[in-house]
């Protein structure tokens, strides 16, 4: 059953990610691959993140919350990078289009593991959390973040352009 919601997750983000359109079969422009991109982080990542640490930091929601956000993210996590496509930076682009750095490309290695760091610790999120963990739940989310999220962050992201 896991493995099937997992799927489930995956297939919709991939929906949300796609760089054809299945109407058409056509390409998507680079403008809209980025806001497809946003979309994804702002929208399944950072949602399911934001619930994690508000019942880590705040005691918000539940553990069967923290269960469900970080299987979200554990699904999600390797499919990060299919958002990158080449042509997609901030060179191609333009700072004030996306703030993804060229370093991306010049180390996809190093970029796709921050993303599948994430999914793991993501997934050790989830087990700890269904066993009633907390001490382990806020271990691994800290890893979670240090190891995936600001691993990909800080050197993958420019800052935010300026007006």
């Amino acid at each position: 059953m896991k493995k099937i919601i997992s799927g489930a997750i995956a297939l919709a983000f991939l929906g949300v990610i796609g760089v054809v359109s299945f109407d058409t079969g056509e390409a998507q422009s680079a403008e809209s691959i980025v806001k497809t991109r946003i979309e994804a982080m702002r929208g399944p990542v950072l949602k399911n993140f934001k619930t994690i640490k508000a019942f880590i930091k705040e005691g918000k929601g539940s553990l069967n919350d923290v269960v469900a956000a970080a299987k979200v993210l554990e699904a999600v996590g390797p499919l990060i990078p299919a958002l990158f496509p080449k042509g997609t930076s901030r060179t191609d682009l333009g700072e004030k289009a996306t703030r993804a750095l060229a370093k991306i490309w010049e180390d996809m290695d190093g970029f796709a593991k921050a993303a599948g760091d994430m999914s793991a610790h993501a997934g050790h999120v989830a087990m700890y959390a269904a066993q009633g963990n907390k001490a382990e739940v806020a271990k691994h989310f800290g890893f979670m973040g240090k190891t995936g999220c600001g691993a990909c962050h800080k050197p993958f992201r420019g800052p935010k352009a300026k007006k």
